[in-house]
């Protein structure tokens, strides 16, 4: 049988695949030319379709249960919006650097809403050491602010999702709780485009399907990046803390800023200041394992 530490690096392979998957989505969005809101609707929904053609009668749980999932789900769906907004007024590049905050936000909310997580400042300061990264790249990119504070609003969610997600993990199999968050997140975009004419506001796009392209896209986006890699997080859960995974998933800006230069040459229009901030994020990533063990 496989060690303990064979499994933990097991783990930690399959964490930073599904953290690789994540920073894809930022490139996918930049590359389906309809609103946030219809994208999340469609990525949601087909995911919700296809889970539920999959699961059959074993897709029945309490009621109770259900809703709680449905509603993280919502959060989940909200978080998706404001990601693909800051990505289409900004830069893949903006949008990725701003979502590194969640391991600052969960050192901080995780210990307030979950009476077993203790504070640690270990945490704390390593959570302010990406805030100061943030910061140094808000300061020397003027143009992107707006999407720079919608991406760090995206953050508090993603946060608030996993934290919630950490209580669910094991309630249920895995893929019937992807399954009721997925309808969750569309859900929630339904309402939100059914009410935003009534208040003046507007989520949709003048065009509201994807082209046969975008459906390409569309199916990546649904098949690898939402159903497998929410599958395989759901999982790791089971194993592995909050922080702890939240606090690697600041690599995803790492990717996914690779991808945005890859794709859109994201990294010609940004200065030292970036690389910078970028290069703190990535050795705080880097260290976290090792100081979490060396002050516990």
């Amino acid at each position: 049988m496989p060690s303990a530490e064979t499994n933990a690096v097991r783990d930690y392979l399959k964490l930073h695949l599904v953290i690789l998957l994540w920073g894809f989505t930022a490139v996918l969005g930049n590359l389906i030319d309809i609103s946030p809101t219809q994208l999340v609707l469609i990525r949601s929904l087909l995911a919700t379709l296809l889970l539920v053609a999959l699961l059959r009668r074993r897709a029945m749980i309490p009621g109770r249960l259900a809703v709680a999932l449905i509603a993280n789900g919502m959060l989940l769906g909200l978080h998706w919006v404001l990601f693909f907004l800051a990505v289409k007024i900004a830069s893949v590049s903006i949008c990725m650097i701003g979502v590194a905050t969640v391991s600052f936000w969960t050192a901080l909310l995780e210990p307030m809403l979950n009476r077993k997580v203790r504070l640690q400042r270990v945490n704390v300061v390593l959570g302010l050491v990406v805030i100061a990264a943030v910061y140094l790249i808000y300061r020397s990119e003027t143009e992107f602010h707006l999407g720079l504070i919608v991406a760090v609003l995206a953050a508090v969610l993603a946060c608030l999702f996993s934290i919630f997600n950490g209580r669910l993990a094991g309630s249920t199999g895995e893929t019937v709780i992807v399954m009721y968050e997925m309808a969750g997140a569309a859900i929630l975009c339904v309402v939100g485009l059914a009410i935003a004419p009534l208040l003046g506001i507007e989520l949709a796009s003048d065009r509201m399907l994807p082209t046969p392209v975008e459906w390409i896209y569309l199916a990546i986006l649904v098949l690898v990046c939402t159903i497998f890699a929410y599958w395989v997080y759901v999982e790791l859960l089971r194993r592995m803390s909050v922080f702890t995974i939240n606090f690697a998933n600041n690599m995803e800006p790492i990717y996914g800023i690779t991808f945005g230069a890859i794709f859109f040459g994201d990294l010609q229009h940004v200065g030292t200041a970036f690389y910078a901030g970028a290069v703190l994020i990535f050795a705080a990533v880097l260290v976290q394992p090792w100081l979490a063990k060396r002050f516990p």
